[in-house]
């Protein structure tokens, strides 16, 4: 009893100890990845009972003693284990658990595991793309996935990015991927703003595809945009300020250069005393800014986001703007115990366009008359009119197209979707989907009379006349799309998912133009037409059409026990733009898998494995993006004539093209093998992947079609087939995962071969189309490339440059002797195969850092072992235009001239690998800031843009288009032309904060 008794007391005499020793902390658990409060983590101190969770706002209260362990947990989320030591408040950051997270990634009309899925695809979510400026939001992509390749010659804010997946798309068919956001097909995505993208997903075989069929054979990228989620109201704010020089410029003579290469070569000259270096004269230092708000909230029920943002693009050439304003909102409503839920979707843009006239070899393209023009020729004479002499064809200051030419743009668009999806018995879904596009646009250009400008300077009578030009476009897309999903586990281990769909799309387009010549007045420009006292026969076109698509389609999906995948799917197309007796078509794929790590044998032996997984893919899909009516005659304006009987002016109408009853889409069929890979938790994980696809049926505009039994010399026919095969990898590895520091990589590999195997349907065939045309001073019909059966797209084709003599370029000619180009330059005899612009491989390597509160990121790009035709320095490199002309270095210090020399020759081509340091990104989060009560997120941050590159290429960039060079064609690519927009080199520094 005494013992007992002893025991109480000494417990009543420590407890107010106790009490004093105990202690209450506060604190916050943040999302490391979006630096946003978690609510519902569990707080408990180690071995016993004494825990809490976090509130709606992420905060916690628990009561602790000095050398407690407390452990923060919450399912997603690594464990994080503290030590207390008498902290009053602490911050805990959690970091996701990728190896406990179910990936899921989207696929047409629905979305799997990552774990479960069985096609090519990649998904890059928004924390791993490229920041900074995004002028365009699938720029964010360039680097990230295998396969994807994103290219853009310079930096014009209003042109866009080309986009091929795996090699050339076809000849007259369009080439990009299909793009489908939030479920949405054809959406423009320049209409998004980048803040507001969640991932991409890109879909890269056939077998993927299929499932849009006359669509999906370029591919197919989601988007998947932001959503409200269940909360409080959260409320954001991004902005930025951007900094645009241009990157490299033409290495041209300065004046003084010019004069002394004059004087060294006795070259007769009339010296204008000017000192003028014309590039710094047409360029700037551009400004962008950016604003973007977003406010988003909801319950269990229902949630919703809006955002709004608005962008100044100034480009690098004065003149060369953008203003873009981008608003879109997202709802999500459940009803009837959430067995229905309703998604709906409105987004609009207002876009205005500033353009300057670069692309050409005209009197006003800016960068080809800045080049040319010599740098002892003033800007300005004396009385401040601009300096103008007319001592060669084509030859005119620039500074009047930039300060005098109105051309203007003016866009909306607008895209408003309904979903309702109802569950009708557990496990069976029908939805019905709704969309509307439209898209509009109103352009106005206006010369003006230079006379007035040239203070009395004689020039051609056409360039004295002006010119101006109206004209809108409307394009508007209505969808339908109805799908029926079942569900359903048998057994724990079979996974059976079933799916039915019918499509139906309905296009329309419309347009209208008005043009002149001589306006009475330049201040009133093109707003009035009747401005213009020269309208002639031709100068008002209009154009309408109008297409429909309907798709029935089905897809079964197995799996037992996630090991054994198998899926089938089929699609019936039908469309209005092709033949009468082709309009519908089936477009069948079948995917299979086998997750190696999941049987016993190997989960039970080798515990560092998570994943290891064949896939094997087969699959047809289309491109029905054919140009309109080319399935029927085609009649219109071709010019205009005199009546032989009245002598009056008459519009003369003639035949585009004759009628083809059996065109068809083109095809892709397309077999793909891959390796997915998991290792370490998944801290090693990535892919490897091999397709051969074959792009049979593409369409031709065949030209040697005889007119003597026809009403035009061009059939657009399908006769075109091109084979590719390449290799992708992709590797992922958290290199370090600490508790302050983190380092995450990815890299990417890819190979593409593509090699021509027809150019015809047997009746009507080429020997070899010449393609890729340049031009310039002298250069007329100079094609750079040749496409011809069996060999690779991009092959150059000319001739073998063996040095000079008398003054004269020497060739290697195909008999073995060697001739002077002059003799030879109008034969092909002697042309041949010189090199190729496909490269050998496509990297990129991108890394993401984080140190406490700091984050950085960093991307690299290469693209290695091809060949790149210099047409810049083929035109300024040219001895023959001192004098006249401005020229660059290799032109002083070439032996000889020129002359015929104004051929295709490997003279010309240089090696065009280049590795770049694409974008670098620093920042630094603010956590719970005390300064500013309220805030959830403050993030600060400053990126670069196009940092350096390495290469031996000599012109100002080696970034080529290897999209395509030719619009919609994806067939040739490869040349440097003088007249592409500057690339630049961007300083972008911004915030982020949540409220």
């Amino acid at each position: 009893m005494k013992t007992i008794y002893n025991k109480l007391l000494l417990l009543v005499l420590l407890f107010p100890l106790s009490i004093l020793a105990q202690s209450t902390l506060t604190g916050t658990v943040l999302d490391k990845a979006s630096n946003l409060p978690i609510p519902g983590v569990n707080v408990v101190v180690e071995g016993t009972q004494n825990g809490t969770s976090t509130d709606f706002d992420g905060n916690f209260n628990l009561t602790v003693k000095k050398g407690d362990k407390i452990v923060f947990s919450y399912i997603g989320f690594k464990n994080y284990t503290l030590v207390y030591d008498a902290q009053k408040t602490i911050s805990v950051v959690l970091i996701e658990d990728s190896s406990l997270l179910d990936e899921v990634i989207v696929v047409g009309y629905g979305s799997v595991k990552k774990k479960d899925n069985t096609g090519a695809v990649s998904k890059v979510s928004a924390e791993n793309l490229n920041q900074g400026t995004l002028t365009d939001p699938i720029q964010g992509l360039q680097g990230k996935a295998a396969g994807v390749t994103i290219t853009k010659q310079g930096g014009d804010p209003n042109a866009g990015f080309n986009v091929r997946i795996r090699g050339a798309a076809g000849f007259a068919a369009g080439g990009g991927p299909l793009y489908v956001v939030d479920g949405v097909r054809g959406v423009d995505i320049t209409a998004i703003a980048p803040e507001d993208i969640v991932s991409y997903d890109i879909l890269k075989d056939a077998a993927s595809t299929a499932i849009y069929g006359a669509d999906g054979a370029n591919g197919v990228i989601f988007i998947t945009t932001k959503k409200g989620k269940n909360g409080k109201t959260t409320i954001e704010y991004n902005t930025y300020v951007a900094i645009d020089d241009v990157a490299n410029k033409l290495d041209l003579l300065s004046a003084t250069q010019y004069r002394n290469a004059i004087a060294d070569k006795g070259i007769a000259f009339t010296d204008n005393g000017g000192n003028t270096d014309w590039q710094n004269q047409i360029y700037r230092t551009g400004v962008t800014t950016n604003h973007q708000f977003a406010i988003s909230g909801g319950n269990e029920t229902s949630n919703y986001r809006a955002s709004i943002a608005h962008t100044d693009f100034e480009g690098v050439i004065t003149g060369s703007d953008k203003t873009r304003t981008i608003g879109r909102l997202n709802l999500t409503q459940k009803s009837f115990n959430d067995k229905l839920v309703i998604d709906m979707g409105l987004s609009g843009t207002i876009e205005a366009n500033k353009y300057v006239n670069y692309g050409g070899n005209g009197q006003n393209d800016v960068l080809f008359q800045s080049f040319q023009r010599v740098p002892t020729d003033p800007i300005y004479n004396p009385d401040g009119s601009l300096f103008e002499t007319n001592s060669v064809f084509n030859y005119y200051n620039p500074i009047a197209s930039l300060q005098q030419i109105e051309n203007n743009r003016d866009a909306k668009r607008y895209t408003g979707n309904l979903s309702l999806d109802y569950e009708i018995i557990k496990g069976l879904n029908a939805k019905v989907a709704l969309t509307y596009l439209r898209n509009d646009d109103e352009s106005t250009y206006f010369e003006p009379t230079y006379s007035t400008i040239y203070s009395g300077q004689t020039l051609s009578t056409e360039l004295r006349r002006g010119y101006g030009k109206r004209a809108y476009n409307n394009w508007e897309q209505s969808m339908l799309e109805a799908t029926l999903t079942y569900k359903k586990t048998f057994a724990e281990m079979h996974n059976l998912t079933l799916l039915a769909g019918y499509s139906y799309r309905g296009t329309n387009w419309d347009g209208f133009s008005a043009q002149g010549r001589n306006p009475i007045s330049n201040q009133l420009g093109a707003d009035d037409m009747q401005n213009f006292e020269d309208i002639q026969l031709g100068d008002i076109d209009s154009n309408r059409g109008e297409r429909k698509d309907i798709g029935f389609f089905g897809r079964a999906m197995y799996d037992y026990d996630s090991k054994y995948y198998l899926t089938g799917m089929v699609r019936r197309d039908g469309s209005s733009v092709f033949g009468k007796n082709n309009q519908w078509g089936y477009f069948p794929s079948v995917q299979a898998a086998w997750n190696i790590a999941n049987e016993n044998f190997i989960a039970n032996n080798l515990s560092s494995l998570n994943l290891l997984k064949f896939r094997a893919t087969w699959g047809i899909s289309g491109n029905s993006n054919i140009p309109s009516g080319v399935q029927d005659f085609r009649v219109g304006y071709v010019g205009t004539g005199i009546d032989t009987e009245t002598g009056n002016p008459i519009v003369n109408l003639g035949y585009y093209n004759n009628p083809n009853p059996d065109l068809k889409w083109d095809e892709n069929k397309e077999i793909n093998l891959g390796l997915d890979f998991g290792l370490f938790n998944n801290r090693v994980s990535g892919s490897v992947e091999y397709y051969k696809k074959t792009l049979d049926q593409l369409l031709i505009a065949n030209n040697n079609i005889p007119i003597e039994t026809n009403f035009s010399n061009t059939t657009y026919i399908n006769g075109g087939k091109i084979e590719n095969k390449g290799l992708e990898a992709t590797l992922n590895i958290k290199v370090i995962e600490g508790k302050d520091f983190s380092w995450n990589t990815t890299l990417i590999y890819s190979t593409n071969k593509q090699e021509v195997l027809a150019l015809g349907n047997g009746t009507y065939d080429y020997d070899f189309i010449d393609v890729d045309y340049i031009s310039g001073p002298g250069l007329v019909g100079v094609s750079t490339q040749r496409m011809q059966v069996g060999y690779e797209l991009g092959t150059f084709f000319g001739f073998e440059y063996a040095g000079v003599s008398n003054g004269k370029w020497l060739i290697n000619g195909n008999d073995g002797e060697i001739h002077y180009l002059d003799d030879v330059s109008q034969s092909d005899d002697h042309k041949k195969v010189i090199g190729n612009a496909l490269p050998d491989f496509e990297a990129g390597w991108s890394n993401y850092f984080t140190y406490k509160n700091f984050d950085m990121s960093m991307s690299f790009r290469a693209v290695v072992g091809h060949e790149i035709y210099n047409a810049t320095n083929m035109v300024f490199g040219n001895p023959d235009y001192l004098g006249s002309r401005n020229v660059n270095s290799e032109a002083v210090t070439l032996n000889g001239t020129v002359g015929g020399a104004y051929q295709t020759m490997d003279y010309y081509l240089e090696d065009g690998s280049f590795i770049r340091l694409d974008n670098v990104n620093l920042g630094y989060s603010f956590i719970n800031p005390s300064f500013a009560k309220g805030i959830s997120k403050l993030r600060l941050y400053a990126s670069v843009n196009n940092i350096f590159t390495l290469t031996n290429y000599g012109g100002i960039d080696p970034e080529i288009n290897f999209s395509g060079g030719n619009g919609s064609n994806e067939i040739y690519f490869g040349t440097d032309k003088y007249n592409i927009y500057p690339k630049t080199r961007t300083f972008t520094f911004g915030l982020n904060i949540a409220f």
